[in-house]
């Protein structure tokens, strides 16, 4: 029975393929870059007479709240180009400029999106499957995202060099906006057009507003839909550069570790050439993330393991192209399976291990994307780097390379196909992961995806004989203007062991469905709500049951911003083993069945004061579990902000009770665009750790910053003492280019 209805699940998923589904006429949308000879100055001013001589493209339609219709409020939009820079400068026209909403400043600002802002998304491959996107307010902060998989996939940790300056006048705001050829990657071409869309936000009417239509099915990112973009032509006389970048560095510092103080000193160097006008090639040698934030604390009440986002520079650089796996249902949820998840080089239970060197080339050639990565990790013995409670293992992990090979080909509008090879060696062991993969999206409505996977473990004297085991999947999702649907099917044998990778469960069959009733209210203070039912069934090897989930949920989103949702779940549980969720709380193997419920309520972050709230109440296993989730932003004038969370949960098991939380802060102080300080802090009940990350970012010229880095650890020791880490380093880097 479970067999016919995995079969039958194949079926709907291939037979979703759409034929079934009309592509929607293109309107021609263009606008023309015109040439400079004159020094452009980004002021915000537009000064320059070659600004008054190009004609500006507008008439910008609303994706929300009332889609199709006029934008409220004019914006116009013009572009500039030389030899070096394309030239953007908008002009946002407001008729009550004192409700202007601008109170981030600080460069990738994370909210900076619930500011009014403008936006641009550039496909200088013209492939509409990939593009560069950026957002600036009018404080001239800036925001810059890479895009993979048609608007499906964002890197937001994504950085290049582009500078902006912005001006409030009585009744509009200015954006000029300079962005470097050398910062894309485009092919050269006697008539050069690259996809272009243009975007507005007016925060106090919560107003989205795009220059070439996009589908209102997909809200607020409809905007990163490549396959709904203009043409930006014009551009002549413009060679893609192969240029070198040098970014090398210097890093003197202290560190203190239980009262032993130690000198640190460290250089490195990272490199960027173009190999040709399409493919970039990324070194490093001697490779440190000294100013990257430290991960978020997160509590775990589940069997398996946690997933922490890349946030290391080298390896976002072009990340979208080596995204193989099973996407996840959302942004707040686990990948069930990545075949490279690139926190596996450099990172071991929380350790950073060396990284001798690295090299990277990614780009497209074509119609084919070419991925090629290697890494050389030094290595690390824990006894050298700190000492041990008495019962603790010291972790020693031996040198290790890690190459990953990926391509990909263009095979119609918005679909592809690809392959994935990763391989890890070290002296005592290996590790390989082979893959293929497919996108289909017959039209901006529907898509189908589906993977491929084996790993091997070849035979070593622990193990005699050769380990292998297989993955697949395969989805299908349409979204329309009153429903969403989405379904899957994905096997992942026990065997299966990407060691480079990220798998959530292994030995499972799994099937999802969801179905989203999507209208838009535009009544009572209510823009749109999304509400319906989903499923996911998970199976073992021999189709028994493992886990069932059964859901309704609902949001409501309100017309001056923010939101409340709710959730029901029932959930069946089948444990073959006992599961020790804390230290001496075992839950005993056997089938559990139990039902909670969630609800939120979230204000609008545009607000000076903003923030959250959620509970949840319900059965847990064998016993019960109730929490709360508190967050609270402060934000003046764009520069100071203040951001803390607060969880809580209360867990109640026959076998013991316990609590399960975390407190974080993050204060912000920018002085300008270019200049900030950030304290972040965080402490987790489970292992009663408090961290400390306190950050100063000087960015003295485009491309080259100075950081200040001060890092403390406090972690309790069992005879009720503690052992403190603390860090201090100052890091230079500068950005060179030719």
């Amino acid at each position: 029975m479970v067999s016919l209805l995995l079969r039958h699940s194949v079926c709907w998923l291939l037979l979703s393929l759409p034929a079934l589904f009309a592509a929607r006429a293109e309107q021609d949308y263009r606008m023309e870059a015109h040439r400079t000879y004159e020094k452009v100055e980004i002021d915000g001013y537009f000064n320059e007479p070659d600004w008054q001589l190009v004609q500006p493209v507008g008439d910008f339609m609303q994706v929300e709240p009332n889609p199709g219709e006029p934008s409220t409020q004019e914006t116009e939009v013009r572009v500039l180009y030389d030899d070096k820079h394309l030239y953007f400068g908008f002009t946002c026209f407001d008729t009550d400029i004192s409700k202007l909403v601008a109170n981030e400043m600080r460069r990738d600002a994370r909210n900076l999106h619930e500011n009014d802002n403008v936006f641009l998304i550039l496909d200088t491959y013209n492939d509409r499957r990939s593009g560069f996107a950026f957002r600036f307010n009018a404080l001239s902060g800036i925001q810059d995202t890479a895009i993979t998989n048609s608007g499906d996939s964002f890197n937001r940790d994504w950085d290049v060099v582009v500078e902006c300056r912005s001006r409030i006048e009585q009744d509009r705001w200015l954006c000029e906006i300079a962005i470097p050829f050398s910062q894309l990657r485009f092919k050269k071409s006697d008539q050069m057009s690259w996809g272009i869309n243009l975007a507005r936000k007016l925060s106090r009417n919560e107003e989205e507003s795009t220059w070439v239509p996009v589908p209102s099915s997909y809200g607020g990112r409809a905007k990163y839909r490549t396959e709904n973009l203009g043409r930006l032509f014009g551009l002549e006389n413009i060679s893609p550069s192969r240029n070198l970048e040098l970014l090398p560095y210097i890093l003197p510092g202290l560190s203190r570790i239980d009262g032993n103080v130690e000198m640190e000193r460290k250089i490195g160097l990272d490199l960027k050439y173009g190999v040709t006008s399409n493919l970039t090639t990324d070194l490093t040698i001697n490779t440190d993330f000294a100013q990257v934030e430290a991960d978020e604390e997160q509590v775990n009440l589940t069997r398996f393991s946690l997933f922490f986002p890349e946030k290391r520079p080298f390896f976002l650089e072009g990340a979208g192209l080596f995204d193989v796996g099973i996407p996840r249902s959302s942004y707040r949820r686990p990948p069930p399976l990545l075949l490279f998840y690139s926190r596996r080089i450099g990172i071991e239970d929380g350790n950073a291990i060396p990284i001798l060197a690295g090299g990277k080339i990614t780009g497209k050639s074509g119609p084919y994307g070419v991925g090629l990565l290697n890494a050389q990790t030094l290595k690390f013995d824990e006894t050298a780097e700190r000492s041990l409670e008495d019962n603790d293992e010291a972790l020693v992990v031996p040198a290790t390379n890690f190459s990953i090979m990926r391509l990909t080909r263009d095979i119609s509008s918005g679909s592809n196909i690809g392959l994935i090879a990763i391989n890890k060696q070290n002296g005592e062991s290996a590790n390989r992961t082979g893959g293929l993969d497919f996108a289909y999206r017959p039209n901006d409505k529907t898509q189908v995806r589906g993977m491929w996977a084996m790993t091997a473990d070849p035979a070593s004297p622990d193990e005699p004989e050769q380990q292998t085991g297989q993955a697949w999947y395969l989805g299908s999702g349409w979204r329309g203007d009153l429903f969403q649907i989405d379904g899957s099917v994905a096997d992942i044998s026990q065997n299966f062991n990407p060691e480079v990778g990220f798998v959530r469960q292994k030995g499972i069959r799994r099937l999802t469905g969801e179905i989203d009733f999507t209208p838009w209210v535009r009544k009572f203070g209510i823009r749109r709500v999304w509400m319906g039912p989903e499923v996911d069934l998970i199976l073992n090897q021999d189709n028994q049951l493992a886990t069932r989930n059964l859901s309704f949920g609902g949001r409501i989103e309100l017309t001056k911003g923010g939101w409340s949702g709710f959730q029901v779940q029932n959930a069946t549980e089948v444990l073959a083993d006992p599961f020790e969720i804390r230290e001496g709380v075992i839950i005993p193997e056997g089938q559990y069945n139990f039902t909670d419920f969630r609800a939120m309520i979230d204000m609008p972050e545009s607000r000076m004061i903003s923030g959250g709230i959620g509970g949840n109440l319900g059965q847990f296993y064998s016993g019960s579990r109730y929490g709360t989730g508190i967050d609270v932003n402060i934000k003046t004038d764009g520069h100071f902000i203040l951001e803390s969370q607060y969880q809580f949960n209360r867990i109640d098991l026959p076998a013991g009770t316990f609590n399960a939380s975390i407190i974080s802060s993050r204060i912000v102080y920018s002085v300008t665009t270019t200049l900030f300080a950030k304290l972040f802090a965080q402490w987790n009940s489970e292992s009663n750790v408090s961290s400390y990350n306190c950050l100063l970012n000087w960015i003295y010229r485009p491309g080259s910053d100075f950081y200040l880095v001060f890092n403390q650890t406090v972690i309790p020791k069992d005879d009720n003492t503690r052992s403190l880490e603390s860090t201090l380093l100052t890091k230079f880097t500068y950005w060179w280019s030719r």
